[in-house]
């Protein structure tokens, strides 16, 4: 059985509607209406879930760069901790369908000693003046996923999704934080589908911007120098699967998402100053 055929395979009774597709249980609108004078960003919305992993181990002499950190440096990289499932969204006026359901990040706990920096964020919760709160965090991956088994799929990555780096986030100031979530908010992605979560928003805490990976001596740049970040909210617990087959370019491991969402991510802009 192919990849494919698993994935469609995984809940019982999935549909494949005439005006969508649906891929492990995440039904995905061909189209949904648009907040009026906006453009739904390239890139999706994440649901993130705290994780453990089996199997999976960067390569030595990793270098990385960013908007943050333009000279490459070589962080301590260690397991994966969070897996993230790109979503739907749905607020008052409109619906946000994940665009590219395939494509999902595996993130891998990273360290290097880096300053504070202030960060200009703009999404579709409006905007905020913060700042990170050192160096980063973690490393995403993009990621293959499959329930039954390894994904063994080439390339080793989705395309058209980048690397990240995520840094930890405070508010610069209160008057200077003007993010707000529209009520209800609610997300879905395919461990809750067919089900949409009323989410509690909570403040951002992390900022994943697009890197350069370097490996012996390749680059694997992000897609376009104005590529989309993601700027991440605290949020409820949802539904999770219990066990999961996650395929990068770090390779494969068995993932194991905890019952606690860490996260969800909004596309954002992000500059900094």
């Amino acid at each position: 059985m192919n990849h494919i055929s698993r994935r469609l395979r995984w809940r019982a009774g999935v549909v494949i509607a005439s005006m969508g597709v649906a891929v492990s249980g995440l039904v995905v609108s061909a189209s949904g209406p648009a907040i009026a004078g906006t453009t739904p960003p390239p890139l999706d919305h994440f649901l993130c879930y705290h994780s453990t992993e089996i199997g999976l181990k960067a390569p030595p002499n990793v270098l990385l760069k960013n908007i943050i950190q333009p000279v490459p440096f070589a962080p301590n990289i260690g397991a994966a901790s969070v897996h993230c499932n790109p979503a739907n969204k749905s607020v008052p006026v409109a619906l946000f369908p994940a665009k590219n359901p395939m494509a999902h990040l595996l993130c891998f706990n990273l360290s290097y000693a880096w300053k504070p920096t202030l960060m200009t964020l703009k999404n579709q919760f409006g905007n905020a003046i913060m700042k990170t709160t050192g160096g980063p965090t973690s490393l995403c991956l993009p990621t293959w996923k499959d329930v039954l088994g390894p994904p063994n799929m080439t390339p080793k990555q989705p395309p058209n999704l980048d690397h990240f780096t995520c840094y930890p986030l405070v508010p610069y100031t209160s008057s200077t934080y003007k993010f707000i979530a529209p009520v209800p908010t609610k997300v879905e992605d395919e461990f809750s589908a067919p089900n949409y979560i009323a989410e509690k928003i909570g403040t951002a805490n992390l900022l994943c911007v697009p890197t350069t990976k370097i490996v012996a001596g390749v680059a694997y740049s992000p897609m376009t120098a104005s590529d989309y970040s993601l700027v991440c909210f605290p949020g409820v617990p949802t539904p999770i699967w219990k066990q999961v087959y996650d395929q990068n370019q770090f390779g494969t491991g068995r993932i194991f998402p905890t019952t606690t969402k860490e996260a969800l991510c909004l596309p954002s802009t992000a500059i900094v100053g």
